[in-house]
């Protein structure tokens, strides 16, 4: 059993690759607010959730201090967020096509129901850079949001 386990992740190990961000001071960037948010997955080709790619140094939102991600404006990305506690968990597929000159914050904004249920609430908001103003914009997702529940059979809290 335990070869097996071994197995399974050497094989998953070689699908991910580390992420060589853009240099371009023009390419967007984005914040993943970790707070929130308890296990992520970010894809380069977020057409068919490929290229997987994982965030090193200084980018890594695991670690502390971490630094905003460039990414390559005008293509498609994905993430998968997920979110869990003891009785509680969700997983949450989006992906958008940043802009340039853009800033991006993706977080899961907690809340509550009337049955003191967690709504799993994954938020994309974006701020040009050029703007006198600071304004953050809710940014479209376009893949469809699939919740995942772990012990519960009621689906309303993840929607």
């Amino acid at each position: 059993m335990k070869w097996w386990v071994l197995i399974s992740l050497l094989s998953l190990g070689g699908c991910v690759t580390s992420y060589a961000p853009p240099n371009n001071p023009t390419h967007p960037k984005i914040r993943i607010d970790m707070k929130n948010i308890k296990s992520l997955l970010f894809f380069e080709k977020g057409e068919d959730c490929s290229r997987a790619g994982k965030l090193e140094i200084p980018h890594n939102p695991y670690l502390k201090d971490a630094q905003s991600l460039p990414v390559r404006g005008g293509e498609l990305l994905a993430f998968q967020l997920g979110y869990n506690n003891r009785r509680e968990s969700c997983r949450v597929m989006i992906s958008f096509r940043p802009k340039f000159n853009h800033d991006y914050v993706i977080y899961n904004k907690l809340k509550l129901d009337q049955r003191s249920n967690i709504s799993c609430n994954f938020k994309v908001i974006r701020k040009y850079r050029g703007a006198k103003t600071v304004q953050w914009l809710d940014e479209e997702t376009v893949r469809q949001r699939r919740p995942i529940k772990a012990l519960k059979p009621d689906e309303r809290h993840c929607r």
